[in-house]
């Protein structure tokens, strides 16, 4: 990418994001020696977004939310700084809900603008869906990515728990928090996770044997979802594809509220700091509604929190044992098309469980809902499989494509 190309990019993005609030601030071009340096680097001057819950020394990094306005870290992360290192290109920061929480962000959907983009990664998940950026930075605590990849009609990629280094992002709960991407498809995908991971040589995957799984909620999805990931189901079988239906372990029920119960724990101990200094001011610089949230994420005791750990590590047993079996899990990544409005980032009951499993999750917008709306089926890999998870879902979105 050149000076030039870099300028006129940076100057498309700032023009078409002026009606989308996908971008809370914009990059400098590169100068003429950088543009030819990160030309000859692996990812070649690819244009990627931040979003703005990660940080970036050149970049404002505000976390959302009115109490870090202006702030400007020392130093990127360090998942920016190996970005830049394999030759990428940050255009800009996208909008996050403050702390990666609540309330939503003014962020529309591309694909249906007066229906939420999801969150917490709102921003980051618009700007792919509008054809801003091929690839996004996201995080995920409960479903942080794979629903707004859903909402937005945008591939989702949740990697294993700490596959990519949360050094320099804001954290909210250490035993969940992910770094992760939306992208136009997994193709970019994998390309940017290989120049991360070069030396991560999965064995190729023949003839995957895959589970589909109703399982989290599926009394909760909406029929059209329903209907929908059953009719891909048959297809892929119809296109060769190994699919069985099983039950997934017992006690699997329990993991939605586990994972609640890990998420607020360590998120009212995380927050401490910064609900502490926005008392000092008086109130007024964190949302209202998010100060209740973090009150009331409180109520859980060190008993309880010990025993959803418990919880979550007998789970990882049983999944271990049944990955013996099956490449990867197929299910649903939301409940329905997004909701309507902006007053709600919907729910994240499709991924909170296999976030806190710290399993790879990938989302591909191959569905649609009854009023034409992606929905994103779902596909869960083993834990560390994160390479074989990216092969699989490459061979279903090619059998899908169209």
């Amino acid at each position: 990418m050149s000076h030039l190309s870099a300028a006129s990019l940076l100057a498309e993005l700032r023009a078409r994001d002026a009606a989308l609030g996908a971008f809370t601030a914009f990059s400098e071009p590169p100068g003429e020696g950088e543009a030819a340096a990160l030309a000859r680097l692996p990812l070649a001057g690819l244009p990627v977004a931040v979003k703005d819950i990660i940080d970036t020394a050149d970049l404002p990094t505000g976390y959302g939310s009115r109490l870090y306005a202006g702030h400007r870290p020392a130093m990127d992360a360090a998942i920016v700084t190996a970005l830049r290192q394999a030759g990428a290109f940050i255009v800009g920061k996208t909008t996050t809900t403050e702390f990666a929480t609540h309330p939503p962000t003014a962020t529309l959907n591309p694909r249906a603008p007066g229906h939420t983009p999801g969150g917490s990664s709102a921003g980051s998940a618009a700007a792919v869906a509008a054809g801003l950026v091929p690839i996004a930075l996201g995080t995920q605590t409960l479903g942080s990515i794979l629903r707004p990849a859903s909402y937005c009609g945008v591939v989702g990629f949740k990697p294993t728990h700490n596959w990519f280094p949360l050094a320099g992002m804001k954290g909210l709960a250490a035993s969940l928090d992910t770094v992760g991407f939306l992208a136009a498809d997994v193709g970019v995908t994998r390309r940017v996770y290989e120049a991360l991971v070069p030396d991560d040589a999965a064995p190729p995957v023949r003839a995957p044997r895959l589970l589909f799984a109703r399982a989290p909620n599926w009394d909760r999805a909406t029929p059209d979802a329903q209907a929908a990931i059953e009719a891909r189901v048959a297809e892929l079988r119809d296109r060769g594809f190994d699919i069985a239906e099983a039950p997934l372990p017992e006690g699997f029920s329990a993991m939605d509220g586990t994972a609640n119960t890990i998420h607020d724990y360590e998120a009212h101990r995380a927050l401490a700091p910064d609900m502490a200094a926005n008392a000092a001011a008086g109130g007024g610089l964190i949302d209202p509604t998010l100060v209740e949230r973090i009150a009331r994420a409180g109520r859980w005791s060190v008993t309880d929190y010990r025993a959803a750990l418990g919880m979550v590590e007998r789970q990882r047993a049983a999944f271990t044992e049944l990955f013996g079996a099956f490449d990867a899990i197929i299910s649903l990544a939301a409940t329905g098309e997004a909701p309507a409005g902006l007053g709600s980032t919907g729910l994240p009951l499709m991924n909170s469980a296999w976030t806190a499993l710290h399993m790879p999750c990938l989302s591909l917008p191959v569905l649609a809902g009854a009023n034409g709306l992606p929905i994103g089926l779902q596909l869960i890999g083993g834990r560390g499989q994160d390479m074989k998870l990216l092969a699989i879902g490459a061979a279903v979105e090619a059998a899908l494509a169209g």
